[in-house]
């Protein structure tokens, strides 16, 4: 699509994952699952339990709460209509706010129960003393300010500006809450991709071969021998050159990605530090610089320590060739399905909502060129994508929606 600084933000029904990619997939040494630290490299992404199925309660001081828990897939939401089903959530939220539809859900292929969502709901708007309306906009509010805060932590809290970032929306639930996410983060984009819901499957399907090797080292690093990294690293280069020739890809498939591991004496965490260009003054200047974004500072008088050596190993796959469409016209009327009121932000107080008619659209009817303008609501077999007043979608030549705030919009 063209957008190489890039956010991904995938919400599922249990949780959202938010990663920033500056021009490249981001990897860290160490990271937590389920509390539980790991000292192995992974995919930078950080997780908050926040997602379709997330339950709303109130807590024990009567403040609303979104998540962790979640409602999951059985029973799931009240509105799928399983027994058992009793904590409303996130999805009975969109679904008394009118963004999801009850006869077009999973493409029509589902109903959900709007009188039944409609009844639990009515429980927590009475003890939240609010109209049922407002109680499931005070939802996705509490939703996407959890969401907002993840954002938050992989972007601002590490030196980055969102502003210069698009936002790729994906999972089942990303396309509902994307744009308002944008608004608040001063996202000037929202992409989402053809098929939001399945997206991470087609990423472990096209995904490369890629294995990684470290060896822990400690030593200074001002003072080093000019051989003493080549020297080092060479037997981590031909594990990996091995190792990939087993999975039977050429070496003219290979790209080897050697690493450093680094901090100042004393620090009890590092910062990895790409180790393929430039002598020893060189890496420990760009571990300073990568300092002073990670924390806001640098300690450029301070000894820098070599923790350990690494080296990713890439092997890559064959990909299909994706064929782009010409563009066409921008009048999506072959995709329109109609109108109906849909509750949004009023203007000038986000924190109460009132509804508007919003057009509705079939996703596998816009064709590329189309211009969709919100308010709008457009339907697909894996997600439903909101379009909120002052943002406007264009369907690209691969399908993709590119959704931009207006001039004079969010």
């Amino acid at each position: 699509a063209g957008f190489q600084d890039v956010i991904t933000f995938d919400m599922g029904g249990t949780s959202t994952d938010v990663s920033l990619c500056p021009g490249r997939v981001q990897h860290t040494s160490e990271g937590t699952i389920a509390g539980l630290s790991l000292r192995l490299p992974i995919i930078d992404i950080h997780t908050v339990g926040a997602g379709g199925g997330s339950i709303a309660r109130l807590d024990s001081g009567g403040a609303l709460r979104v998540g962790p828990q979640s409602a999951g897939a059985d029973p799931g939401p009240v509105c799928y209509g399983l027994p058992g089903a009793e904590d409303v959530t996130v999805t009975d939220a969109n679904l008394i706010l009118g963004r999801l539809d009850a006869r077009h859900f999973l493409g029509g292929r589902m109903t959900l129960d709007l009188e039944r969502t409609a009844t639990s709901f009515q429980e927590l708007a009475r003890r939240l003393s609010l109209p049922l309306e407002a109680a499931a906009w005070g939802v996705v509010r509490v939703a996407n300010s959890n969401m907002e805060r993840a954002i938050r932590t992989i972007s601002v809290e590490r030196g980055h500006d969102p502003r210069r970032f698009t936002l790729v929306a994906f999972g089942g639930a990303g396309p509902l809450h994307a744009c308002e996410l944008a608004a608040a983060l001063g996202i000037p984009r929202v992409l989402v991709p053809p098929a939001p819901g399945v997206l991470s499957a087609l990423g472990m399907v096209l995904s490369d071969v890629v294995k990684d090797y470290s060896q822990t080292v400690m030593l200074p690093a001002r003072g080093l021998e000019p051989g003493t990294l080549p020297a080092l690293l060479a037997p981590l280069l031909e594990r990996a050159r091995v190792d990939l020739a087993t999975e039977g890809l050429g070496e003219e498939r290979f790209e080897l990605r050697p690493a450093l591991d680094m901090r100042y004496t004393g620090q009890s965490f590092e910062l990895t530090v790409d180790a393929g260009r430039g002598d020893i003054e060189d890496l420990i200047q760009d571990f300073h610089d990568a300092h002073r974004r990670r924390f806001t500072y640098a300690s450029e008088g301070e000894p820098v320590e070599i923790v350990n050596i690494r080296v990713q190993a890439v092997g890559r796959t064959a990909k299909p060739r994706l064929a782009p469409l010409p563009l066409g016209p921008t009048d999506p009327r072959a995709a329109h399905a109609g109108y109906k009121p849909v509750y949004f932000a009023a203007s000038g107080s986000p924190r109460a909502a009132r509804p508007m008619f919003a057009a509705l659209y079939e996703r596998d009817r816009l064709a590329p060129g189309n211009i969709v303008v919100g308010p709008a609501i457009v339907w697909q077999l894996d997600t439903t994508t909101v379009l909120p007043p002052g943002w406007a979608a264009a369907v690209d030549a691969w399908g993709n929606l590119v959704v931009e705030a207006e001039a004079g919009g969010p």
